[in-house]
């Protein structure tokens, strides 16, 4: 169409995606990507511009012309308005103030404060709307004004709403003051509004004729459909906003997309911003991103972050690395430990999985590189580990020391990561924390939050849960977490180091990390744990098999896999505890279905106790530790 506010011709578009500050020239309202009737300059649409003035390679007048829009109601107002007490008189449609106009308005008001003569709103001398005039320029009505003196609906002034069918509501005209039931919005809205003849259900008129789907810019793989309550499918668990995180009413409209599970608060996904200023912080190349892409890739990232801890505090305690052939470390008093130059001088006894050599403080695999060794114990200790020094002044932590238990069997849970395990670990005010733990930088990236998280080391606070495996904290206990400052949004120890991939033995094909449900394509129906048959909350992560669709909850996963030992060393022998067992004994995972000798519990996944002669009899940890007590 031509319009006599722009020199070039618009074009309706009828899918307009709004960008933020986006706005109509004609009312100066924000414009709404779900409210897509726009007019935009023909010369312009389908350029991408930023609609800053530092684009060398952009005119002004282009930039004019993107920012040029239009609802479509504002584009074809009337050029004259009649006075609605004096019909003789008639306002004419202005876009802008000639020379003309604001000398006329000068012999009014000489400071050119100029108000609407209907509802006193304040127009500035330079208006970035349309208004109407009157011949002498001495009467001045707003947009809003004319159209709701004017509007003549096309709704029968009683009507039915598909969400509201229950009652006929009625077309108020004039502006009003109340709650919006839609959008919940409680404020001085100049709308029109739809009103139940018979019940407090009100509603604007532009939340009644809301598209029932359309394109968002929050969701941009399927149209979002309006549902005027969240669906019965989706109540078992609660569901939150994928805009605003915020947690969703039952009761209220939303728009979804039934395939990816994406919710949004009807409000928030017609809103227009996309990021908190924050995100920005994301860029930083020197913030490690996660998820890892895999276990090795996990276990290599882990080693970096101890060798890097251990670096700073040998430097920060002024002690020398150690750099003899042969040590005595204090992890291992029986024997010294002497220095082996690569794995190849040593012949590896793999366990069932054929996992490599294990450092018995970090429990990650050694590499070729030099490590310190005990042969006949099968002791072995990255040299970096060995390095680490018994006691440390921590900044935030003050002074703590580092630990072993003796006895590879006694194992400890670690207050971060919430797994068992029997390495080197340091006592945070009588809580252990496992010397990997420790180590995580201060600030990282996932992609499953937009905003930067924090490792906090002290973790004080009741009732906290990961987002990752709902976990909750415990209350009063020093945790180590990994949370936004920007949100309450946090990570348990064990969760931000999930690989993006990871095997499991009941599957030939490597499960992928879900840590939301658009992950997985077009699936429609509940995601089912193949361990404890229960339906998966997909508010948290899983692990999930696309090819087999095969998911499991995250502990489930670990149950299953044996990934809660991850981070204890198997293997140890020669083992003697008279009162349990008359004959040695080995410290392995048990990956049978047993029972113990003691206690008769059955055994499958557990680390235990196994004889090494033929009667092959195995004893639980908890009778292990019955036994060590009264032997104590």
């Amino acid at each position: 169409m031509e319009h006599p506010s722009h020199e070039h011709p618009l074009i309706l578009n009828e899918k307009y995606i709004a960008k933020e500050g986006d706005a109509c020239r004609g009312c100066g309202e924000q414009i709404l990507s779900c409210k897509s009737f726009v007019y935009s300059c023909n010369s312009i649409t389908g350029t991408d511009i930023s609609g800053t003035d530092s684009d060398t390679d952009i005119s002004v007048d282009d930039i004019s012309c993107a920012r040029f829009l239009l609802h479509k109601n504002c584009a074809e107002l009337p050029p004259t308005f009649q006075n609605p007490n004096n019909p003789k008189e008639l306002f004419l449609l202005m876009f802008y103030f000639t020379n003309r106009v604001l000398f006329s308005l000068s012999k009014y008001n000489m400071a050119l404060k100029i108000q609407c003569d209907i509802c006193d709103v304040q127009i500035p001398w330079r208006p970035k709307k349309f208004y109407y005039f009157n011949k002498n320029y001495d009467c001045c009505i707003c947009i809003g004004c004319v159209v709701f003196q004017t509007q003549t609906p096309l709704e029968d002034p009683k009507s039915l709403h598909p969400s509201h069918n229950q009652h006929l509501l009625s077309l108020i005209q004039i502006p009003s003051s109340f709650k919006c039931y839609a959008c919940k919005v409680d404020d001085h809205i100049r709308d029109m509004s739809y009103k139940c003849t018979r019940c407090q259900f009100w509603i604007h008129k532009s939340c009644a004729d809301a598209p029932m789907s359309f394109n968002s810019q929050f969701h941009d793989k399927h149209p979002l459909v309006l549902s005027f309550s969240l669906p019965l499918l989706y109540h078992k668990f609660g569901q939150f906003c994928g805009v605003c995180s915020k947690k969703l009413s039952r009761l209220a409209w939303i728009y979804y997309c039934r395939y990816c599970r994406f919710f949004a608060h009807f409000q928030c996904a017609r809103s227009n911003h996309l990021v908190s200023p924050c995100e920005k912080e994301s860029d930083d190349d020197n913030v490690l991103q996660f998820p890892v892409a895999d276990e090795l890739s996990a276990n290599l990232i882990y080693e970096k972050f101890v060798k890097a801890m251990i670096i700073q505090i040998s430097s920060n305690v002024n002690s020398n690395l150690i750099s003899e052939s042969v040590i005595n470390h204090w992890t291992h008093k029986e024997h010294h430990l002497q220095l082996i130059n690569s794995t190849g001088e040593l012949k590896l006894q793999q366990d069932d999985d054929g996992k490599l050599l294990l450092c018995d403080g970090c429990v990650l695999p050694i590499g070729n590189d030099q490590f310190y060794g005990c042969v006949s114990c099968k002791y072995f200790l990255h040299k970096s580990c060995a390095e680490l020094p018994k006691e440390i002044n921590h900044l935030l932590l003050g002074s703590i020391i580092a630990d072993k238990r003796r006895e590879p069997y006694k194992l400890f849970r670690c207050t971060a990561c919430h797994n068992m395990c029997n390495g080197i670990f340091f006592n945070i005010f009588t809580f252990p924390r496992h010397i990997g733990c420790m180590a995580m930088p201060k600030m990282i990236k996932h992609e499953a939050h937009r905003h930067m998280l924090k490792h906090d080391q002290l973790g004080y606070g009741p009732f906290k849960s990961c987002k990752a495996c709902g976990r909750f904290f415990s209350v009063g206990r020093v945790i180590a977490t990994h949370q936004c400052e920007e949100c309450e949004y946090h990570i348990c120890g064990s969760c931000i180091m999930r690989p993006r991939v990871a095997k499991h033995p009941w599957d030939i094909h490597p499960l992928r990390l879900i840590y939301e449900p658009g992950m997985v394509d077009d699936h429609e129906h509940d995601f089912n744990c193949e361990f404890c048959s229960e339906d998966i909350d997909t508010n948290g992560w899983f692990y999930h098999c696309s090819d087999c669709d095969l998911s499991f909850h995250l502990q489930c996963f670990d149950r299953s896999s044996y990934r809660d030992y991850s981070r204890v060393k198997f293997g140890a022998t020669d083992i003697i505890i008279d009162k349990l067992h008359p004959h040695s004994l080995t410290f392995v995972l048990n990956k049978k279905s047993r029972s113990c000798e003691r206690c008769h519990r059955n055994q499958l996944g557990e680390p235990v106790l196994q004889c090494s002669s033929p009667c092959k009899s195995i004893f639980c940890t908890d009778c292990i530790q019955d036994d060590s007590s009264d032997r104590d």
